[in-house]
């Protein structure tokens, strides 16, 4: 008992003197007007903003406000073997009254609002190149993080901001650039380590301050740094005044020199390691030759806001949060993808990398992380789609009746736009939502946030909020959550699919106000058929109330030996997850093979991380390395075509601008995700999709005999989705070498041709015509001749269309079906109509008995007449089967209607040119080809 009595004797003695600890900056003055933010900031970089604190900070006055610093130039992390594992370089950091006063009180309540800590950041590292130069010997930083408290601006209630000198693009603030990761802002990625605070976003602490007890963290620094030197560091301090080095500096001079170098040279720009390679590659597009040009285009083409227009932050914890319960067709309180990046993209760096990224020295480094591949997949681009633009402004073209437009607008959007459409319905749910928030930049206006938000595509949120439907059952999942329709979470609620007792939760709770939480659902395909399976009024149709199935790919999963739900289980069950989520890598064309994917899934401030004090409990934020589990949001089908339109394409720099991309990734430093992308799509088309084979070669009675079978691979009908795709075979055989018959080829455009380089006309479909179905019954036996997998349907007045919502009648449909199909459905499982309608073949291909097998296959039969001198000796054919997501004269039906959406794919499509020098040259994809 006297032991007990005397241990709180002296905690009672340490709880006093941590109380009377004196103010150590008594006569500190208020934060000047220029550390005071406006009432609105404008979008993406808030350029004027940072011009003013880059121009205080210069001036060094903020020295002189006898704010509370810390005791000494101080190390953020360890040096080991020159590699510096740091997130800010060396620093020395002031506070405001108001922090001061924050700490002094023992950390408690909240930080008010324009309270400002200003970070000096000195490199290179160590801290020990610093030690013994007074504060008035140690010129200027040239880089600065700065931190603004305002409640109101975002859940976490900090703005931050980075600001700091240079003379080239590479390592200067680049005011001029629109597409580049904002320097300052709400909801920035510095969350990622901050938002493992234990309170208040910061990891401030009084023993850091000049004057009060106790001593920084200390951290290993071996003696690698001394062993380089570099040039010197420039005399002046401001904008134009220095250059970026290398992580060395004059290492082993004596105290008298360095502290001569330090008063009368600038110390160079404090870029830390992870900025560092990031803000190098931040597009100049005032750089690309034909940026000019664009700019000098017509006003017809129309461009898209760029990318950090889209953020949309948390709402501030003064904002009082919906009810939850909401409607299926609404939601609200969704963020943007913006405030997943910072811990969900991958890292590269030495010194905290690598992370979510694969590295290899016969490979490129590819980034793996969740937003790294998501952001360059269909459903990441969704809302910045020029296709869908275009298809839905021909749509509306069309249309006359103002009800109509808007109930295709609604529809379409609910998808494309998902998250600006339904928060807008939430808010306004009198009201119609428009278009035109897409384009919105000025944010005084109402669409601005909505449109922020629309751009943002099938955005993380989107998925991660969606939940089960009260009604499990098949034919309550396609009355009530097709069409983009679903149930979502209470706002803050995030689902993922690993189990409660598996995740880290607190630095997004505290971070961007959301709990994630382990739901089954998220692993369900149901989940996907939300938006995969479209179905549209029939608008030009005498019949009021007809309707057609668009788009049924999960329909024709269902209809499969892949399915897996509704307690029907297929003979070789595989969900969507399982395909387009993998946790494999592997592509032949970078040479990358890695069998599973072992990581973390997330990069925060944590137990990997250098040691900070006021670290949350290390269960609350350290992150668990997966040994298994990783599932990859690659996501990507066919239609590399679209990706293409996004890259620089050789001839037309520029076309990220037109659509308001970025190319590089902000946090791992790479350029080459988006080209990772497509060589994804031609790894899974040439892989996952199909296969050909030569079945039988036959010569007799001078005719060659080929029958090619087609194979279908994947788990719905091959091609999938969007009516207007199609997949197509090209033979080409040879005598001696020399042509003497094509079926399939075409010109660069990916027309195709006849033997002797003329379009079909069934490309046109003049006069009505279009390729039947070839098969060993009915045999191609000319070069006009081809067979093409493909939905063909007509309009009211039966002309050919490419509309999706004027398809009266179809008139051909034979995509290859995937294997396990039939007629009537699954024995186990009743598919309602017009679902699985929707799966049936259509035209010729009910004659063909291979075919309506349930094999997933096609044996397509070829009877070629011989030229002379031909014999089986000399004889050879190739026979290749392409993918064409955007065919010829889907485009030129775009093009008829002449609207800024049209006008802009039109464009972006002649930009691409030929295609050549890539996967996609001719504007074909190859599946899968054989040889004879």
């Amino acid at each position: 008992m006297r032991v007990l009595n005397i241990l709180f004797l002296v905690l009672l003695a340490v709880g006093a003197h941590a109380q009377s600890v004196t103010n150590p900056c008594p006569n500190a003055q208020p934060v000047p007007q220029q550390m005071k933010l406006p009432t609105i900031l404008p979008p993406g970089e808030p350029v004027t903003m940072e011009k003013q604190l880059l121009t205080y900070l210069n001036k060094l006055q903020y020295r002189n406000l006898g704010w509370c610093r810390d005791k000494w130039v101080r190390d953020t992390g360890p040096l080991i073997q020159g590699t510096a594992a740091i997130v800010h370089p060396a620093v020395h950091i002031y506070y405001s009254p108001e922090v001061s006063k924050w700490l002094l009180n023992g950390r408690k309540g909240e930080i008010p609002d324009g309270a400002v800590i200003i970070k000096e950041q000195f490199s290179p590292v160590p801290a020990a190149r610093y030690h013994g130069i007074a504060e008035k010997d140690l010129g200027c930083s040239n880089d600065w993080t700065v931190m603004i408290r305002n409640s109101k601006g975002s859940f976490d209630g900090w703005f931050w901001a980075e600001v700091w000198n240079g003379s080239t693009p590479s390592n200067s603030m680049n005011f001029n650039n629109p597409f580049q990761y904002p320097n300052a802002g709400y909801g920035l990625v510095c969350l990622r380590c901050h938002s493992s605070a234990e309170k208040q976003h910061t990891f401030a602490s009084l023993s850091n301050i000049e004057g009060s007890p106790g001593w920084p963290l200390q951290f290993r620094v071996d003696d690698s740094w001394m062993s380089h030197s570099a040039p010197l560091p420039p005399k002046t301090c401001g904008f134009g005044s220095t250059t970026l080095i290398d992580l060395v500096q004059t290492a082993q001079a004596p105290l008298e020199e360095r502290h001569r170098l330090a008063h009368e040279e600038a110390i160079p720009p404090a870029l830390f390691p992870e900025h560092e390679q990031n803000a190098a590659i931040q597009e100049n597009v005032e750089a690309l030759p034909l940026v000019k040009l664009l700019r000098a285009l017509p006003p017809s083409i129309q461009k898209m806001p760029p990318e950090p227009f889209d953020t949309v932050v948390p709402e501030p914890k003064s904002v009082l949060k919906p009810a939850a319960g909401l409607p299926a067709n609404v939601s609200p309180g969704f963020v943007t993808s913006s405030q997943c990046t910072g811990c969900h993209s991958g890292l590269t760096g030495a010194g905290l990398g690598p992370t979510m990224v694969l590295t290899s020295s016969s490979s490129p480094t590819i980034n793996v992380s969740q937003y790294g591949e998501w952001r360059w997949t269909p459903m990441g681009l969704a809302g910045r789609d020029p296709v869908f633009y275009s298809q839905l402004d021909s749509e509306l073209a069309y249309l006359k009746e103002h009800t109509k437009q808007q109930q295709i607008i609604d529809t379409c959007t609910q998808c494309h736009n998902a998250m600006g459409k339904r928060t807008f319905a939430t808010e306004h749910p009198k009201e119609d939502y428009k278009l035109a928030f897409v384009y919105e930049t000025d944010p005084h206006n109402e669409g601005f946030k909505y449109g922020g938000l629309a751009r943002d595509g099938i955005s993380c949120e989107v998925c991660h909020r969606m939940q089960a439907p009260k009604d499990p059952s098949l034919p309550y999942f396609l009355k009530h959550q097709i069409n983009g329709v679903f149930d979502v979470t209470p706002q803050g609620e995030l689902h993922g699919p690993f189990k409660d007792n598996e995740i880290t939760t607190y630095p997004m709770l505290t971070g961007i106000d959301a709990k994630p939480k382990y739901d089954a659902y998220i692993q369900s395909p149901q989940m996907c058929g939300t938006c995969h399976t479209i179905l549209l009024q029939v608008v030009d149709s005498p019949d009021a109330g007809k309707s057609s199935v668009e788009q049924a790919t999960y329909p024709e999963w269902l209809n499969s030996d892949f399915r897996k739900e509704y307690g029907s289980v297929g003979a070789t069950p595989k969900t969507c997850q399982d395909c387009h989520m993998q946790g494999e890598y592997v592509n032949t064309k970078t040479g990358m093979n890695v069998a599973q994917i072992r990581d973390r899934i997330a990069i925060v401030q944590d137990g990997t991380y250098p040691a900070v004090e006021h670290l949350a409990k290390p269960d609350d934020v350290n992150v668990r390395y997966r040994e298994s589990g990783f599932s990859r949001h690659e996501l990507l089908g066919t239609n590399g075509f679209l990706l293409q339109m996004f890259l620089k394409p050789m001839n037309a720099m520029g076309n990220n601008e037109t659509l308001g991309v970025r190319l590089s990734d902000y946090m791992s430093g790479l350029t080459t995700d988006l080209q990772a992308a497509s060589d994804n799509v031609v790894q899974q088309a040439q892989t996952s999709t199909a296969t050909v084979e030569i079945s039988k070669w036959e010569v007799h009675d001078n005719t060659l005999v080929v029958e090619v079978t087609v194979t279908n691979k994947a788990g719905h009908r091959f091609p999938s989705g969007v009516g207007f795709r199609r997949a197509f075979l090209d033979l080409q055989a040879t005598v001696d070498g020399k042509p003497f018959f094509t079926s399939g080829a075409t010109n660069a455009m990916g027309q195709i041709t006849n033997f002797t380089g003329q379009v079909l006309p069934t490309e046109s479909f003049q006069d009505g015509m279009y390729q039947p179905h070839f098969s060993q019954g009915n045999p191609i036996r000319s070069s006009d001749q081809v067979q093409i997998y493909e939905e063909l349907t007509q309009d009211a007045q039966h002309q050919f269309t490419t509309s999706f919502t004027r398809r009266d009648y179809d008139v051909k449909d034979n995509r290859l079906l995937p294997i396990g199909w039939s007629l009537h459905g699954p024995k186990d499982l009743q598919i309602p109509e017009p679902y699985l309608h929707a799966t049936l073949p259509v035209g010729d291909a009910l004659n063909d008995p291979v075919y309506l097998a349930g094999r997933g296959q096609s044996i397509v039969r070829y009877e070629i007449p011989l030229p002379i001198g031909a014999n089986a000796g000399n004889l050879h054919a190739t026979v290749s089967l392409y993918s064409q997501t955007l065919p010829s004269y889907f485009l030129s039906d775009r093009y008829q209607t002449r609207t800024p959406a049209t006008i802009r794919l039109e464009y972006l499509a002649n930009s691409l040119g030929t295609l050549q020098e890539t996967d996609y040259a001719n504007w074909k994809l190859l599946i899968g080809s054989a040889s004879r």
